[in-house]
């Protein structure tokens, strides 16, 4: 088996162990789950449907591919509806060792790959049932194709045409942003080379009239057959307003300052030197475009008001060819003669207090299950020595000057480090994460009353309604917005069962919440929710 395989291999299991072993968590990866479910159930499959209702909230791709992975089931899993994701990060990985093998050879190529791999962030994204792992993908695929054609690889005419394509998946995944993000990668990119009249040879016609094709041929299924779905209304709603005003997820303008330390580890303390090395080497076309591609994604999610640290996802490959290129340099592999003055020490000092940061967390890990429960102490303990040895080896070696051995004891600690929780830590937090108890509650409580033909509300729930729908099977709530709503609804329909969050009940009247009886409490999504039983 090659190399490159095997780091596939590492991959696969890294991204795939135990995704069967725990639930789907709300309160993202249930809202997927059951468009999928909801698509195999009533056969709906043109555009999303959630509680039982049309969804604008995202395109439909990410749910086809989870209701594909599950036909084979029977139903939607764990393990179905995040498979998607598994694959996407797998070829992610294939892909940036293609494209650093390119310029800089196989060991280049395969670091790249493994810090990939072992990246903190892209780990976790790769391993969950959100659409974020396929879109870094698609604009990887994008970014590769012009690539291969600004290298001479490639001819326009096929490369314009794989970027375009790749560009119309990533909009059907996740809007706009997925034609917006490589479009303007690559434009820079030339802008920088002083080569943007090259850009008419990259499939001017063949390209956009294949991605309007693809996108076409959905918006006009959805509107004929989606049963009022509106592409424009959603385009409105989710992209404009949300960039403007924000949604759920209003944040500073700095937000991305405080992501990017946690988000790249274990290579965080890379970075600067990283990046001062490719800016000095910037009068190279693969160094100018691994720039331009991480700072025009930092800097497109930094401008919109709306931010969450996973929409920079995109960006990980080519975070990844920049750690490795500043490491090889380093060492040697790349670039002989032409390391940095202070040669091993702009890798082993970084990595050095990482290593230590290890230790320190070892000991905390303990300390904090200890507080926390009992229950946890046996499961931080395992990981408590995963980090002391891995944070004593990374010590050891990085005292020695021994760069390359710094860096294989982090990707080794990091990758036992990862396995060992999903192990013996995810399982532990699945109740507390999961939404299935509470939805089985809802199910078994309300049975009688639904059966009689009465309604069961939901009040201020936003995404804690799709465990409930998912796990219960498909009981859905009729979701009412503002406590006036509630209470027209109790005053109308009597008897009624409301699951809320119960930080909204003193809003109600002292009559209203004097008829109220909780039937069922529990804590899902830092909300404190209850079942209510409204008598007549």
């Amino acid at each position: 088996m090659t190399s490159t395989r095997w780091l596939l291999l590492l991959a696969l299991v890294l991204f795939g162990w135990n995704v069967w072993g725990y639930d789907l968590w709300a309160p993202n990866e249930p809202f997927f789950g059951e468009g999928a479910r909801e698509m195999i159930d009533d056969g709906k499959w043109i555009v999303p449907h959630l509680n039982g209702e049309i969804n604008t909230h995202k395109p439909p791709l990410f749910f086809w591919l989870i209701a594909l992975c599950s036909l084979p089931f029977g139903e939607v899993t764990s393990l179905a509806a995040r498979l998607p994701s598994i694959l996407a990060s797998v070829a992610t990985v294939w892909l940036t060792v293609r494209l650093e093998r390119r310029v800089s050879g196989d060991r280049v190529a395969l670091l790249a790959g493994a810090m990939l791999t072992v990246n903190y962030f892209f780990w976790d994204k790769a391993r969950s049932a959100q659409i974020d792992a396929l879109l870094c993908l698609l604009v990887t695929v994008a970014v590769a194709a012009f690539g291969a054609y600004r290298a001479g690889e490639l001819d326009g005419g096929r490369a314009g045409l794989a970027f375009w394509a790749a560009a119309a998946l990533a909009v059907l995944a996740k809007g706009p942003v997925g034609v917006l993000v490589p479009l303007g990668i690559v434009l820079v990119t030339l802008a920088w080379d002083r080569r943007l009249s090259s850009w008419r040879g990259f499939a001017p016609l063949l390209g956009p009239l294949a991605f309007a094709a693809i996108l076409g041929a959905w918006i006009a299924a959805a509107t004929l057959w989606g049963e009022g779905y509106s592409v424009w209304g959603a385009l409105q709603e989710h992209f404009v307003d949300r960039a403007i005003h924000g949604m759920h997820h209003a944040k500073p303008l700095w937000y991305y300052l405080k992501v990017l330390p946690y988000a790249l580890l274990p290579w965080t303390l890379l970075l600067p030197g990283a990046w001062w090395l490719a800016w000095r080497r910037r009068d190279r076309p693969e160094d100018r475009l691994v720039i331009v591609w991480i700072a025009f994604v930092v800097i497109f999610f930094t401008l919109p008001t709306e931010k969450r640290d996973l929409y920079i996802l995109p960006a990980w490959p080519a975070f990844a060819m920049l750690f490795a290129r500043h490491a090889a340099t380093v060492l040697g592999w790349r670039d002989a003669g032409r390391a940095p003055a202070t040669g091993r020490r702009w890798v082993t000092v970084p990595q050095g207090i990482f290593g230590a940061l290890a230790v320190l967390a070892a000991a905390a890990a303990l300390v904090v299950a200890d507080r926390i429960d009992d229950d946890l102490i046996p499961a931080a303990a395992v990981l408590a020595a995963i980090l002391a040895i891995g944070g004593c080896g990374i010590l050891a070696t990085a005292v020695r000057g021994a760069a390359g051995r710094t860096l294989a004891w982090t990707g080794a600690m990091v990758a036992a480090t990862l396995l060992a929780a999903v192990s013996v830590v995810f399982p532990l937090l699945d109740p507390s994460k999961s939404g299935r108890e509470l939805a089985v509650a809802v199910r078994d409580r309300t049975a009688e009353h639904r059966a009689g033909g009465g309604r069961v509300l939901g009040f201020e729930l936003i995404n804690v309604v799709h465990p409930v729908n998912l796990y219960s099977g498909g009981v859905y709530l009729e979701e009412v917005p503002t406590s006036e709503d509630l209470l027209r609804e109790l005053s109308l329909h009597a008897p009624l069962y409301v699951l809320a969050d119960s930080e909204l009940l003193p809003e109600l009247p002292d009559a209203v919440r004097q008829r109220m009886r909780v039937v069922y409490e529990t804590r899902l999504s830092r909300k404190d929710l209850q079942l209510l039983y409204f008598g007549a």
